[in-house]
């Protein structure tokens, strides 16, 4: 059983830098546990990382101690052909927009990325389970509410990540 943690943008900039306790703990929780998050490359390239580029880290990215490290890891490009990817992101969209109450075209695409990239995870077989790791409560709200529609009951988990979150976790949060 592959569980895969995917993280969102929220998560890094709520850990306030390489140089807090925040981020520190969850560095040391990561690795002791083990586990890498994995970001869709539309988080990559809101933490600042070029996706142009040869190899990651790249760009003014201010966390590549832990692409370097081995616990943050970049995903593969979204597979829009397959039309699991699509639906899911789409539907992603509507379902933030009307939980928001915002227009479809104003939800930031990263947040239809961390649905869409834990869809394919899950269709692909690369992750019999995904938790998603986001600030963003209604992103992951709409992963826990899509994702079984699909198939995918039982394989997805929202973890909202609060700074007690943060201030709270250890290796058995990833086991």
């Amino acid at each position: 059983m592959t569980t895969v943690y995917v993280a969102d943008t929220g998560v890094f900039v709520r850990c306030g830098g390489p140089d807090k306790d925040k981020f520190q703990r969850l560095r040391r929780a990561l690795r002791q546990a083990g586990v890498s998050l994995c970001i869709p490359q539309r988080v990559y390239e809101e933490l600042g990382g070029d996706t142009a580029a040869d190899e990651y880290p790249s760009g003014d990215i201010p966390y590549p101690d832990g692409f370097e490290e081995g616990w943050i890891a970049v995903a593969d490009e979204l597979d829009y052909a397959n039309s699991l990817v699509s639906t899911v992101m789409d539907e992603t969209r509507r379902f933030i927009a009307n939980e928001t109450d915002r227009d479809e075209d104003h939800i930031e695409k990263a947040d239809t990325a961390l649905v869409g990239l834990a869809a394919q995870l899950l269709d692909t077989g690369e992750a019999s389970s995904v938790v998603l790791l986001t600030t963003d409560k209604p992103a992951g709200n709409a992963a826990e509410t899509l994702l079984p529609q699909h198939g995918f009951s039982n394989r997805i988990e929202f973890r909202y990540v609060s700074v007690e979150y943060l201030e709270t976790v250890t290796a058995d949060t990833f086991h």
